[in-house]
């Protein structure tokens, strides 16, 4: 039976390089890339010779399938990898991996080097758990309910961000939630990695201070301060107002109290006041 291996690559350190990666990526029949040009590349510095075949995000569904055909007619091991890191976090690769457990092909792991880890380890704060988002929506108001989302159902959240929109992230985060605790690192392992921590305003203004704050990708961290974290709208119950001015009068309020209880909850005053004299007139009838 063919394996089929996951093999994490150097995010910009080629000394990250491990000497089981280098044996499995030499061994394997085929290696699926993200980008064969880039992989090209590290595979010349290793003198490993494998053939290539591309597998990223526009092909992954069809060429997944296609290489697990392959896989299993030949008989042989195929080695996935990404343009840096590990693949399949927020990564192509686990469409691949998929069909191969579907097929009942064994998976194994390589690992290696993965920037959400690197990020977290030198962010200085004490972990026990966290949330993973990738990367965030673009658009302001999106991006703005998707951190009060995360702030209420993570303790600590790790996103990756492109370095021409790092300062809009952290613009919307200052305006939101501006006592998150971020750490926001920029080429990890690269010879001028640097992590600036502080504040989202503090964070955003240093960034904004350096001259090449766009010019290398980001993994960043985020603690969320629980007392500025607002609680979830409540959505709007999707009875009538007239049913739900008798569900108040079961609990025990009077019609009155049940529609100022509407109104204070965000219904129409003149809406609630006409559902009113209609839950009126019907207990009128009752008597």
């Amino acid at each position: 039976m063919p394996t089929l291996y996951v093999v994490a690559t150097p995010i910009g350190n080629l000394g990250d390089m491990s000497p089981r990666a280098i044996e499995t990526l030499k061994s394997v029949s085929l290696i699926a890339a993200e980008d064969t040009r880039v992989t090209q590349k590290l595979l010349s510095v290793f003198d490993i010779h494998t053939p290539l075949t591309s597998c990223h995000e526009h092909n992954e569904r069809h060429k997944g399938a296609q290489i697990v055909e392959r896989m299993l007619a030949e008989d042989i091991d195929v080695a996935v990898t990404t343009d840096a890191g590990t693949p399949c976090i927020s990564d192509p690769g686990s469409l691949l991996v998929h069909a191969a457990v579907e097929a009942g092909i064994t998976v194994l792991a390589v690992p290696g080097p993965t920037a959400m880890a690197s990020a977290l380890s030198v962010s200085g704060m004490e972990i026990s758990e966290f949330t993973f988002y990738g990367f965030l929506p673009r658009q302001k108001n999106e991006l703005r309910e998707k951190l009060l989302d995360m702030a209420r159902h993570s303790k600590i959240a790790v996103i990756h961000e492109s370095p021409h929109r790092v300062i809009d992230l952290l613009t919307v985060l200052a305006e939101t939630l501006p006592g998150t605790f971020v750490s926001a690192s920029c080429d990890l392992t690269k010879k001028f990695e640097q992590t600036t921590r502080g504040n989202a305003a503090e964070v955003l203004a240093s960034l904004k201070n350096n001259p090449k704050a766009d010019k290398g990708e980001y993994c960043i961290a985020l603690r969320w301060d629980e007392s500025e974290i607002p609680a979830a709208e409540q959505p709007k119950s999707e009875l009538s107002l007239e049913a739900q001015l008798f569900d108040g009068i079961i609990r025990g309020l009077s019609l009155r109290e049940s529609m100022e209880e509407l109104v204070a909850a965000g219904e129409r005053k003149n809406a609630v006041k006409a559902a009113g004299l209609k839950v009126k007139g019907m207990l009128a009838e009752e008597e």
